[in-house]
């Protein structure tokens, strides 16, 4: 279960990095900036419900 929770620790990693991204995008555009509105911290923030694992068999 171990190499799954890495998996979405992985997830959550590249989520926070998009974000930050659009972040910084939005401080040079035009309108509203969207940084420090929604912050996603790390895993702390998402409540696990379930795992789904789909694997294929041969």
């Amino acid at each position: 279960m171990k190499y799954y929770s890495d998996l979405l620790d992985q997830a959550i990693c590249s989520m926070i990095d998009v974000q930050e991204d659009q972040d910084i995008d939005s401080l040079f555009s035009c309108g509203k900036t969207t940084a420090l509105n929604t912050t996603i911290e790390g895993l702390d923030d998402f409540e696990l419900i379930s795992f789904l694992v789909i694997q294929d068999i041969d």
